[in-house]
This record gives structure tokens, sequence and C-alpha cells, in this order.
């Protein structure tokens, strides 16, 4: 099997905030599939006043009213599409959780704009502080 040749997207790591100007940060104007990305993020982060990295609080078990109901409080989350201030409808877009550590494979169909976030319910991102750092690769 050969290795995907990963080219990075960016010279310098995105920063993530835990408490963007909407819900999701936008880190990617436009990704069309089909492509693999590649992401890995350190750092930490706090919501409700409790510290994590980007693989979240896990022992906080998963909360279904989140952006990402599959991944933990506090986890790094992606979508591709849809806009800032949304609560991604997975009919429609693309989510995903990204962790420390994730390579997505976007299809032919997937095309938009890339954002991440740290997953949480809505109406608690006021309680969020800190960033996480994150490299994004890309292979065709």
């Amino acid at each position: 099997m050969t290795q995907p040749n990963w080219q990075p997207l960016a010279k310098d790591p995105y920063k993530v905030p835990a408490k963007p100007k909407g819900l999701w940060t936008k880190v990617c104007d436009y990704v069309e599939g089909p492509v693999k990305l590649k992401l890995e993020a350190d750092g930490e982060w706090e919501y409700s006043k409790k510290r994590c990295g980007p693989d979240g609080a896990p022992q906080e078990g998963l909360v279904t009213d989140t952006l990402v109901p599959s991944a933990p409080l506090g986890a790094l989350v992606g979508k591709i599409g849809g806009s800032s201030a949304d609560k991604p409808d997975v009919s429609k877009v693309l989510v995903f959780a990204v962790g420390s550590y994730c390579v997505v494979s976007l299809d032919n169909t997937a095309r938009g704009a890339l954002f991440l976030t740290m997953n949480d319910v809505v109406g608690r991102f006021d309680e969020h502080d800190g960033e996480v750092s994150v490299t994004i690769s890309e292979a065709r």
C-alpha cells in the first residue's frame, strides 16, 4: 500500500479558539473532494471551567445535543460546508471528530469551507477559553 503524499495547506498551524465569533472557525475557504485531509492538533482549552486537549473529555461521556454527538465534550470537531453560525445538519454537511489526529477522506461530492471548533452544547460557548493549534495537510 502506498502512503499518501501529504502537502501542507498552510505554512503555519491554524489557531482554533475555544470561543469563536460564531460557533465554528473557518480554517479553509474551500475544499473539494476527492481528497484526503490529515489534521493534527495540540494545545489545551477550557469548557465549563474544565481543561482538556483536542481529544476532549471522554470521562464526561457522550452528550446528544452537542454539535457532534459522536465526539466527547471538549473535543476538536470539524465539518465541510455550512456556515460559522449553524448547528450542522448531518444530512447536508459532513461532520467529524478530529481530536488530536484525524485523516478524513472526502468523496467527489464533498465541497465547501472547512470549519473547526470545540464540541459542546450550543448555549455553553461563552464558558470556553483557550485555543488549540491545528496543522492540516492534503493528499490527492
